[in-house]
């Protein structure tokens, strides 16, 4: 599994909230096999999950974005080197990197009675 971390600084928090509900919207008409403006349908064929992490106190905003193969992480970089927020609030990116997830396990711990 590959994921592709997109960071934002200096945003607007009520509208990167905003954003991100667009974005759920987007992801729930997807999954019942309506189309969306916010997510093309290509990327939503090349990704597995989306997650989006807030850092309240500075107005910042990770966006992962998985993806099963190289070959579709590289696919859904391309696709949103293209896509611009629909809104100003989101701050100025200042990264977006690729990693290969390396680790991906639960830590909860069931104990015995």
């Amino acid at each position: 599994m590959y994921v592709r971390i997109a960071r934002f600084e200096g945003g607007d928090m009520d509208e990167i909230e905003a954003e991100g509900a667009l974005l759920k919207d987007g992801i729930a008409a997807l999954k019942r096999g309506e189309t969306t403006r916010e997510i093309p349908p290509r990327l939503a064929e090349v990704t597995s999950r989306v997650e989006m992490l807030f850092d309240r106190h500075n107005g910042n905003v990770a966006v992962c974005v998985y993806c099963e193969s190289r070959d579709e992480v590289l696919e859904a970089d391309r696709i949103l080197q293209s896509m611009t927020p629909t809104n100003k609030g989101w701050g100025a990116r200042v990264s977006a990197d690729i990693y290969e997830v390396a680790l991906d396990e639960a830590t909860h711990v069931h104990r015995a009675a």
